[in-house]
């Protein structure tokens, strides 16, 4: 079995115990194998906050948060910022903010223009989910993927290690412990996964990066359904 089939087994399994799941989730500091929500995780509230605001459309981009939270929301009663202001916040240049993050901003619902150069944004739905789970699978090189797992700290509230049962007796559960790392351990022929070690809980380092995870889950339409 290679790399590939293995996770989307263990993708199967968590599927089949209650979990949205998805591959390949890409937010800096590598590519973690599989995300995990579990559905009570789910903010149903800000889910249908979003979608009756018909922001349907992912926000596949930290940028597009951290550009987000400088803006006051429309309904507090505050004026608007001025684009000089968020170009200053945002430290990204201002063709690039104004033509690709803000207009996209604007075009999917997420913002309101007020003139030329003053925007407020219709938020009230963040987050829209209360918890991520990242996991890194590894065939064989164990340590490897505990040190790429822990990087999932990024946007991860609980990070985990997936080994195949049969190279269970090589960790060192101490090492995992260490860093708050859980271990998944999955047996391919039988098709049945056992939490050896359970992740330590943290908030996200990066809520930025939390945040573009789980638009992941949007872009699917899971989370919608949730609305």
């Amino acid at each position: 079995m290679n790399e590939s089939a293995f996770v989307k087994q263990l993708q199967q399994l968590f599927e089949n115990d209650g979990f949205l799941a998805q591959r390949e989730v890409s937010v800096g500091y590598g590519i973690a194998d599989l995300v995990l929500v579990k559905k009570n995780k789910v903010n149903s509230k800000h889910c249908r906050i979003r979608k009756n605001n018909r922001q349907l459309s992912p926000l596949l981009s930290e940028e597009y948060f951290k550009t987000l939270k400088c803006l006051p929301d429309e309904n507090n009663q505050k004026k608007p910022v001025e684009f000089k202001y968020l170009a200053e916040k945002s430290n990204l240049s201002k063709s690039y903010l104004r033509y690709q993050i803000l207009r996209k901003l604007e075009k999917f619902g997420y913002i309101k223009r007020v003139g030329e150069n003053h925007y407020f944004k219709v938020n009230g739905w963040l987050p829209i989910a209360k918890e991520l789970i990242a996991i890194e699978a590894k065939l064989k090189n164990w340590k490897r993927g505990a040190i790429q797992a822990n990087r999932y700290r990024a946007f991860a509230h609980r990070v985990y290690l997936a080994i195949p049962k049969e190279t269970e007796h090589l960790v060192n559960l101490s090492f995992l412990k260490e860093h708050g790392i859980g271990l998944i351990v999955l047996d391919t022929k039988n098709e049945q996964k056992r939490i050896i070690l359970q992740s330590q809980a943290i908030t996200p380092i990066d809520e930025y990066k939390f945040n573009y995870a789980t638009e992941y889950f949007w872009s699917k339409k899971q989370l919608v359904n949730f609305a």
